[in-house]
């Protein structure tokens, strides 16, 4: 599978596209100082004017890129998602040189550790502050998830492939993460119990695709 990050939506809203390094730099640090600030703060306590400041770059500046805090959120946001699918490319790779025996366990436990240390993206995903902009590149967001998990099942001789596998993982995927999202809503470590029962409800599932695409 080829690289699969999703466009950045927030791009769309910046003042001016970042050409140079020196400019690229600057948005990153922006961003970033968005990230701490929400989670030292909450959403209320992130501003275009404190974002600046601890960032160490004019308002003016940031300006430049950002027409508001709206504008940082979307972007905090588009760079969750770009770490959910690098990690989807890593995962993919690794399957076609090792053998899991347990690929439900393996693929759960790595998307929850990211939520369990990022606390930025449980602020953007749990705060209520993704745009409909964001919400849409979500959705194609998980269309992305679901093909590398496709790769994962074949990788692994889970199934042969075949069209409507390609639906099966998207159902899979949906299902997963809305249960993980849950876990975390409930404790910053992820509801334990719940996460477990997720996992068995999963390889239950992984049970029926080798039944319906054993491969050959």
């Amino acid at each position: 599978m080829g690289a699969a990050v999703v466009e950045p939506e927030w791009q769309s809203r910046l003042r001016r596209a970042p050409q140079q390094p020196r400019s690229q730099a600057t948005i990153a640090q922006a961003v970033e100082a968005a990230d701490r600030l929400l989670v030292r703060n909450g959403a209320a306590g992130v501003t275009t004017t404190r974002v600046a400041a601890e960032a160490g770059i004019a308002v003016g500046t940031l300006y430049r890129y950002f027409p508001d805090k709206e504008a940082l959120f979307d972007a905090l946001a588009a760079r969750c998602l770009s770490r959910f699918e690098s990690l989807m490319d890593d995962l993919v790779e690794r399957s076609r040189n090792e053998k899991w025996t347990d690929p439900v366990g393996t693929l759960f436990d790595v998307y929850a550790d990211l939520y369990r240390t990022d606390a930025g993206l449980r602020a953007i995903w749990f705060g209520g502050l993704l745009s409909e902009n964001l919400r849409d590149a979500d959705r194609a967001h998980k269309r992305v998830m679901a093909d590398g998990l496709r790769h994962i099942l074949v990788s692994q001789d889970i199934a042969a492939d075949a069209p409507e596998l390609a639906t099966i993982c998207h159902a899979a995927m949906l299902a997963s993460d809305a249960i993980t999202q849950e876990a975390f809503r409930a404790s910053d470590a992820g509801d334990a119990a719940l996460m477990a029962e997720a996992k068995t409800m999963l390889r239950s599932y992984v049970a029926t695709i080798t039944s319906r695409f054993a491969p050959a």
